[in-house]
Order: structure tokens, then sequence, then C-alpha cells
């Protein structure tokens, strides 16, 4: 809409006086008034603009509402128009209602049901697993929540009571192969039978849990085909399910920040026996400790007859079947009652079971010392190794890539992962934990495997040292740690120093993974432990007992502390300034340089210091003392095994999640 304009209209200037705006109106009117125009559009024409735009120009009330609203008559409608097609606008009268049900529909209420479903399953799943909101909730708070105390066996019926598992249908057609599934279950489990709420459960949660039973004791080819894609959507949902159980186990509880050790160890075994359908019972007996020899039943085709049968022959071990020549062991496997392709799968789960190296320390950044409650940094450097690296068709993954797990009883393609913890087990706290892929880690170990031989020979002279000193045996790891950074990379002949490049090379070899945690609220020394566990195989972890020595946080040290933090900051202020002023310093020195070489003249001793740092790496100015760089102050916690008399221990937190008296309804039947 064009805007009321009364200059325009009568063609004066805006800056026009009285006696011109009346004149213009005069010509106006013998050209438009009625009385000289008997045309109907001129006359209302005249009436709407010329005798306005007048009145505006002219009349004081006029001329307020022109300013105040832009037209002489106060405040105008504003009157909107929108481009629609004709038939909207049909006459008839069926025609009608539908187009207004279709705009309704798809302008108002599609959006709205998009954009509800989008909220609802949005927050219906959670974390980078994409696991139910629900779930987590069952896991964290329940009656079959995680517990402190939680052991391995214990594992599986909170892992199936899971929102994915609960949602699972059991059609009418799922009841004679669950019938089945239910008496292969009773065999080898005998025990379940008089344990009524066992299967007083949801249909589905019972499902779940004996198809994962099946799958430990290795009837997986048995179940019936109605159960199979179930059993395919259990087994791709549980390692998931488990991580964040772990997650949970781990997670920080008042009043120290410390998770529970118990369930976490429980969770990552689940793993490993999922992954090689292991039996429980075989992994952990009950009321008796786990036997060597049930580290072959990870094994493809072994059970307790083909073990029995290595016995005879005096195999009661991994270790001593892998180190058996490759034609010794093929003739032992057959006289177990193995097949040759059966053999070969067992000699490949062989080759590709891995070995962790481990080097521990702790340290406090930029203090000499850890004190109570301060946030210290574990520093965890591991090296992977396998009996296939010395292989000539093995080849590592690429960048970025994961590395396989070897588990020909698991129907889904498995990444092999680790799980590096630091605990107190005389507390079961765990203080830090990570998940994390070891690629850089066999990296190493398959490139540099004079790294590993280093660190043994290390760890031997250091048992040998400690054991006529009459000290513990625990500082290995640390004596690996010196022997690396005093002979650098491989072995070096008598007589020879190495090189310090070689000595950083050393010091730096392997996978570095660093674990923050708070250092427990009193002084003392405590006694803790390493655990670096795989998820993919059994008998490959490590556990590393290291020593904690936290020093008291008295006044003194922490005046101490703030001092060297304001003298720090100051430094680095002072360094921010002197670079700033050298830059700006060394664009003037090279103007002049340039001047006096077009010259002809200038002195070579003005010339020694004035090239930026920046660019040659030279020093600019000063003595050497001035250019000194200051070490870094870091604490290295001394890595011992046996406590002195006096020590003192960190409780954890001791806090138990409050658990429901009745059966959650979703899990009863």
């Amino acid at each position: 809409m064009k805007p009321f304009d009364p200059f325009e209209i009568l063609g004066v200037d805006s800056s026009a006086t009285d006696k011109e705006i009346k004149k213009a109106y005069r010509q106006l009117s013998l050209k438009y008034h009625p009385d000289k125009n008997p045309d109907p559009a001129a006359a209302s024409y005249f009436a709407e603009f010329i005798s306005k735009a007048y009145a505006a120009l002219t009349d004081e009330v006029s001329r307020k509402n022109y300013e105040q609203y832009g037209h002489p008559d106060g405040p105008q409608a504003v009157n909107v128009g929108v481009a629609l097609p004709e038939w909207v606008f049909a006459k008839d009268k069926k025609v009608a209602p539908l187009m207004l049900l279709g705009l309704v529909g798809c302008g108002i209420l599609l959006p709205l049901v998009v954009a509800s479903w989008y909220m609802l399953s949005s927050n219906r799943f959670a974390g980078p697993n994409n696991i139910m909101a629900e779930t987590l909730a069952f896991y964290y708070h329940s009656k079959y929540s995680v517990k402190e105390s939680q052991s391995l066996v214990r594992i599986p019926e909170t892992l199936v009571c899971a929102m994915e598992f609960i949602s699972m249908p059991t059609p009418a057609e799922q009841v004679a192969p669950l019938e089945e599934l239910r008496k292969s279950v009773l065999r080898a489990y005998p025990d379940l039978k008089d344990k009524a709420p066992f299967w007083k459960r949801k249909a589905s949660v019972l499902k779940a849990h004996m198809l994962v039973l099946s799958h430990l004791e290795r009837e997986g080819d048995s179940i019936p085909q109605a159960l199979q894609a179930d059993l395919k959507f259990v087994l791709q949902k549980s390692p998931l399910l488990l991580e964040e159980m772990f997650k949970i186990a781990t997670l920080p509880r008042p009043p120290h920040g410390y998770g529970w050790l118990a369930p976490a160890m429980a969770i990552v075994e689940m793993q490993q026996c999922l992954a090689q359908a292991l039996s429980i019972s075989a992994r952990k007996p009950q009321g008796k400790p786990a036997d060597a020899s049930t580290l072959l039943l990870q094994l493809p085709h072994f059970d307790q007859d083909v073990v029995k049968k290595l016995k005879r022959n005096k195999i009661g071990t991994l270790k001593e079947l892998a180190e058996l020549p490759a034609e010794e062991q093929r003739e032992q496997l057959s006289k177990a009652g193995l097949s040759s392709a059966s053999a070969e799968e067992v000699a490949t789960f062989l080759s590709v079971m891995p070995t962790a190296h481990v080097l521990v320390k702790f340290e406090m950044e930029g203090e000499d010392e850890i004190m109570e409650q301060d946030v210290a940094k574990c520093k965890v450097r591991l090296v992977v190794t396998r009996p296939s690296h010395n292989q000539d068709s093995f080849t590592l993954p690429a960048q970025g890539k994961s590395v396989r797990a070897f588990a020909p009883l698991f129907p889904l393609p498995r990444d092999e992962n680790w799980y590096v913890i630091l605990a107190d087990p005389a507390t079961n706290s765990v203080l830090s934990a990570t998940k994390v892929n070891l690629l850089e880690a066999e990296r190493v170990g398959f490139e540099r495997p004079e790294v590993v031989e280093e660190w043994a020979a290390a760890q031997a002279g250091a048992e040998a040292d400690s054991k006529k000193d009459g000290q513990a045996t625990g500082k290995a790891v640390a004596a690996a740690s010196r022997f690396i950074s005093r002979y650098g990379k491989g072995s070096t002949a008598k007589g020879s120093d190495s090189t310090a490049a070689e000595v950083t090379d050393a010091q730096e070899a392997g996978q570095l993974v660093e674990l923050m945690f708070m250092a427990p609220l009193k002084a003392g020394k405590y006694d803790l432990q390493v655990h670096v566990l795989c998820d993919s195989y059994v008998g490959c972890d490590r556990i590393l007992p290291v020593r904690l020595v936290v020093a008291p946080l008295t006044r003194a040290a922490k005046e101490g502390r703030d001092a060297r933090s304001m003298a720090k900051a100051q430094q680095w202020a002072s360094d921010d300034e002197s670079d700033a002023g050298d830059k700006s310093d060394g664009k003037e020195r090279a103007g002049r340089d340039s001047d006096t070489d077009d010259s002809g003249s200038g002195s070579e001793d003005e010339s020694d210091y004035d090239y930026d740092s920046d660019e040659t790496g030279e020093l600019e100015s000063g003595s050497d003392e001035e250019y000194e760089e200051k070490p870094k102050k870091k604490s290295k916690a001394k890595v011992e095994k046996t406590p002195s008399a006096g020590d003192t221990k960190q409780a954890p937190a001791a806090a138990a999640d409050d658990e429901d008296e009745g059966m959650p309804e979703l899990l009863e039947q």
C-alpha cells in the first residue's frame, strides 16, 4: 500500500509555504472539483485525496493526525493479500470441507505429529550406544540393579532386565520352541528347576536369559530356528548393555567419588564369556578357584572330554598347548578328537591371543608429590604382542580401524577392546577406569618387539636386585622404565652409550593411557592395582600392584603451591611480553640490516643476535644461563608392592543402592 503523501498529491515541495499550498489547491480544484468536473472518479479523487491533503497541511487537527499516524483521518486499517490458487475458492460446497481438512491436516497436524515423535524418540534413547533410558534406570536403581559386591554369576540376571529385551515380542508360534529351549537349559543347569523366581518373570525376559545361557553353553546351533533371530538380537545388544553396566559400576559415588571394583571386574568377565561362548561355571567354579586348564575351554571345539585327553598327555594349560611345535600341536589335538579343520581353527586362536605389557607411574602436573584431594594422573603405557606377529602374512589394521577379535562362536563381528582400571582391592574401590582400543600399542609391539624384551629383562633384573636387598619385587615396572631410559632402543653393546634421541624414543614407546583420579582424603601409603582387561579373551588380563604415596596437605605446602603457581603465571606473562617485543625488534633490525646492506656498510657483531628465534631457532640475546629451560616438576610415585607397618587405607564410598522390595512389574509374568 502506497503511503499517504499530501505534498505529492498537491504537487508541491515539502518546504512549500501556505501561499504555495493554497495556490496548488485552487488549481487542482479547477480540474477535479465536482462543480468543474462531473466525472464521478474525479469527484472521488478530489474528496479522498486533494481535500484531505489540503487539510493535512492547513488544518491543525488533520496535521497532527498526519504527523502521528501518516494520514489526516488518523489510524488506517491495513489490508494484506495472500496469493492463493483459484481452486481454493471453488464454489462447490462439497470440495470446501475437503480442502479445509487437507490444510489443517498437512499444515498443522502432520508437523505436530512429526515433532512429537521426534521428541519422544530422542528422549527414549541415551548415550553413544543408543540404550533406552528405562534400561539405564533399571541398571542403576531397581531390584536387579548393579550391586556393590555383585559377582559374575549374578551379572546375567541384571543384563536381561533391559527394556530392549523386555519389549521383545513372544508370539504364539514360539511356545513350543521355548519349551524345547527350557529343557535344554535345565539339562545344563539342573539347579534352576527348583528356583521359582527364575521362571516367574516376564516371558521376554525369561527368553533372553535362556538364550544367553544357551550361548554360554555352546548350544547355539541346537536352539530352534524360530528363536535364532532373537538369539542374534540378544547377542548383538548384550556387549553394548554390558558396557553401560560397566559405566554404572565405575560411576563415582559419594562421599569419596570412587566406583565399585567387584561388579566392574565381573562385567568384563561376562564380556569375555560371551565372546568365546564360555560357561560361567567354567570361568568361576563355585566353591573353588578356577583351574588353569579351564582357560582351554574357551578354545573352539573344546569341551571337558578334550581337556581330559590333553591332560593325559601332560598338556594341562593354554600356555603348554601354545608352546608346542605346530606339527606336535596338530598331532595332540588329533589325539584329543579334533578334526584337521578344527585343529587349524584352534591354531589360529592361539596365534592371535594377545599379551599386554604394562608400565605404570603416577604424576601430579607441576608438583613434586601427590597430596590429599589432588586430581592426580596415572600414566599407563602399553604394548601388545601376539604370536601372529612373527608370521609373514600378518598385517596391521589401517589407522583408525579396530582390531577384530577372533570369536568363531560369536555370530557377529566383534572388535577387541581393553579396559584399564585403577583400583584399591582392599576397599573394593575404582579410582578411575576407561575403555580403549590398543591398536597403537599393537603397532609398537609389531614394529618394535625389542621394547618388550627390554621391559622383560628389566623386570627380571629388578626382581633379582630386590631379593638381594630384602625388598619387595614390585619395583619391576619402575625398573623397566629406568632400563629403557638408560639403554634406549634395542640392545646396546658394552662400552657404548645410547643417544639422547634413542632414550627419548624408548621412553615414549607404547600407547599411553592416562587415568585422572582424585587422591584419597587422608595422607598415607595406598597399595593399589592397575587392571588391564581384554573383553574378548580369557587369560589375557594383567594386574599390576602399585603403591601410591599421598603427602599431607599442610598449610605450608598449600602456600608453597600457590606461590609457585603465581610465579609460573608471572613467568608466562613475562615470556609472552618478551616474545612480542622480540618479534617487533626483529622486524626493525631486519629493516636496518636491509638498509645497511644496500649502502654497503654494516657490523657483523651487531648481526649476531638480530634474528627472530621463531625463524632460526637460535637464541636472540643474553647469556646461556638466561635461556636455560627450567624442567617441569612432576611427581613420580614410587611403585612398590609390600606395604610397611602402619600404612593407612582410604575406605571407599559405602553407599549402596536401595533395593525395591517387590519385583518390578515389567519383569513379572
